[in-house]
């Protein structure tokens, strides 16, 4: 059709005349996948000659021009060739990108997949990376129409128990006889079945599973999310394909557009409720580049809070006038994208006065980053290690610090939906508001267990060293007594001021757990702590703390309290009666009694701990 003047005039001609005779607005191509270079450069050329004819005819007749769009894979480039960007940007009106439709089980049959994700950090395919690259080859944003799909594939399992985004299948589901499912089907058979709907903010897409079936798709919070990104990209608009799978489309595109009026709304009158209320699925807002460029001056060295294994933290101001935290991941990071991924899943559904607020994140291009809500105070390592700074902490505020860490682990392990190991307790993931409350953050290596789960194994061993205890150490156990032991440093630290990285003792040999042990079991504890510290007329006494940590730094986890156990003593130190712990994990020396139980002498030593693979925090 394309190939030759006259098949092109004809069907130029034609397609004008009928148009015309039914009363349409205009006139929209879709050609998605031309297979060759020629085959784009006829495309230029039937763009150029079918605008001259709208352009004519509407002169000659005295009418409005008609409409004139082209509907075109959601990438400029396809099959190694590049669409006539400077065709299609002076002769279309808008150009209609398929953002949808980048896997299926037909040619993507091995694993499950997202057909419609906004965004991939793992293989930079999805609605974003297209909408990138076709601004970057010169298509105007005001011409870009993004495409939301109002249908979805269905995938068949491998394995009934293992059903999450991108992993194994087997073609097919054998629900249907085709896997492209309309949007109503998809609702009928979460109903039908019982299915599980999962969202997932960090690509920005749904997906649902029942035994053997696992479905990709758009729900609500996918297209408001969506919407939200086309107009922070100031795109032109949106466009559903199709309406007609679903009975209440309007409802659904009105909701998403309402929703995220709402919130545009909000954030104008400087109010940033995204947290939405418990149990609910996060409004985590999406930030572009410039945005986040802008709030940061261009991540300006004045702006820099810190640097860490993620990378560079920024002090960043939205337009309403926020105060935000900017974490922006670094390409020599020692967190990967799973970290990343991990954390803006996690951070999103976790909602704890304790624990760090994500106001967003960002992904564009290679830039990815968290934003956080802003600590103006700083990190707990800023304070207890500086024998000046040390002095704003008292001992009440170090209690209250200590009790506010204990009540967000215990979030974490008993009250949330399910049981969650942080993995990366420290003094520096201490974060202090304006009140000197602490917040948990960093949230990259963390994992989660469900209910009957007690503990995991893993041969990539994260953390910091001399925070992690010696079961994942030297096994990879990790369970919620790992965090615990955590703790147990943590708390040293906050009594004594002392770091964990130094050697102590009258020859300098000796570890902070095994120094803090000696000086407890000689009657020296006191000459252990900060001396700055003034218990007399607090209820909550130093020494009562410094055994609380050794029985947190047992080797063996089951020697070990629970957070609820630690909590309870907290509660209760007044009158608190306490087993006298053993000699901490990671000991040169042993006692008498444990002779025979404790690993040889130097092996475990937290200077030299064999670890598989540490990741610096």
């Amino acid at each position: 059709m394309a190939t030759t003047p006259n098949s092109r005039k004809s069907f130029i001609d034609s397609s004008i005349k009928l148009a015309r005779q039914l009363g349409f607005h205009g006139l929209d191509l879709s050609w998605i996948f031309p297979e060759s270079a020629s085959d784009m450069a006829n495309l230029g050329i039937l763009l150029n000659e079918w605008r001259i004819t709208i352009n004519t005819e509407a002169k000659n007749f005295g009418e409005a021009p008609l409409l004139f769009t082209a509907t075109v894979s959601g990438s400029p480039r396809v099959n190694d060739s590049i669409y006539p960007i400077q065709s299609l940007t002076r002769n279309l009106d808008w150009i209609n990108l398929l953002e949808y439709g980048f896997y299926e089980p037909n040619w993507s049959p091995l694993e499950t997949n997202s057909h419609a994700q906004l965004f991939d950090p793992v293989k930079q395919v999805s609605g974003s990376d297209g909408i990138n690259q076709c601004i970057h080859e010169g298509v105007p944003p005001q011409k870009i129409v993004f495409g939301i799909p109002f249908f979805g594939y269905a995938w068949r399992l491998n394995n009934t128990n293992i059903h999450g985004l991108r992993d194994p299948a087997m073609g097919k589901s054998d629900v249907y006889d085709n896997p492209w499912m309309r949007y109503d089907q998809i609702r009928d058979f979460i109903v039908q079945h019982c299915a599980t709907t999962v969202y997932n903010a960090t690509i920005v897409g749904d997906y649902c599973y029942s035994e053997n079936t696992w479905i990709s798709y758009d729900d609500i919070e996918s297209v408001r999310t969506k919407v939200s990104y086309i107009k922070s990209r100031e795109l032109l608009g949106y466009y559903a394909f199709d309406i007609s799978g679903d009975t209440n489309w309007n409802s659904l595109l009105s909701q998403a557009a309402s929703q995220d009026l709402e919130r545009n709304q909000r954030n104008k009158m400087g109010s940033r409720n995204k947290a939405g209320k418990s149990g609910e699925n996060s409004n985590l807002q999406v930030f572009s580049f410039d945005e986040m460029k802008e709030a940061t001056n261009n991540f300006s060295f004045e702006n820099k809070l810190g640097e860490g294994g993620y990378g560079p933290v920024y002090e960043g101001k939205l337009k309403n006038g926020e105060k935000i935290a900017v974490k922006r991941l670094s390409e020599t990071s020692s967190q990967g994208l799973e970290e990343f991924e991990n954390e803006v899943i996690l951070t999103a559904k976790l909602q704890h006065i304790n624990l760090v607020k994500v106001v967003g994140f960002c992904i564009e291009n290679e830039e990815k980053m968290l934003i956080y809500e802003y600590m103006p105070n700083k990190s707990l390592d800023y304070y207890i290690y500086n024998q000046v700074r040390r002095l704003v902490l008292n001992w009440e505020k170090r209690v209250q610090i200590i009790e506010g860490i204990i009540q967000g682990l215990l979030y974490l392990q008993e009250y949330s939906r399910l049981t969650i190991i942080h993995r990366d307790i420290k003094a520096s993931n201490i974060l202090l508001d304006l009140q000197m409350k602490p917040k948990i953050s960093d949230f990259g290596m963390t994992r989660m267990f469900k209910e009957d789960e007690v503990e995991a194994n893993t041969s990539r061993i994260v953390g910091t060293k001399g925070y992690i205890p010696p079961e994942y150490a030297i096994e990879g156990r990790y369970s919620t007594k790992s965090d615990v032991f955590s703790f147990g440093v943590l708390l040293l630290q906050i009594i004594s001021g002392k770091k964990n990285t130094c050697l102590y003792g009258p020859d300098d040999n000796l570890n902070l757990l095994e120094y803090a042990f000696e000086m407890w079991k000689d009657g020296k504890g006191m000459e252990f702590m900060d001396q700055s510290l003034d218990d007399t007329t607090h209820s909550c006494k130093l020494l009562k703390c410094m055994q609380i940590a050794l029985l947190c730094l047992q080797k063996d986890p089951l020697d070990r309290p629970t957070m609820l156990e630690i909590s309870s003593m907290f509660k209760n130190i007044e009158n608190l009666v306490m087993n006298s712990p053993k000699r901490p994990a990671f000991s040169t020396r042993q006692d008498e009694d444990q002779v025979g139980n404790n690993i040889p002498n130097g092996e475990l030593d937290i200077d030299n701990a064999t670890i598989t693979q540490l990741v610096a925090r």
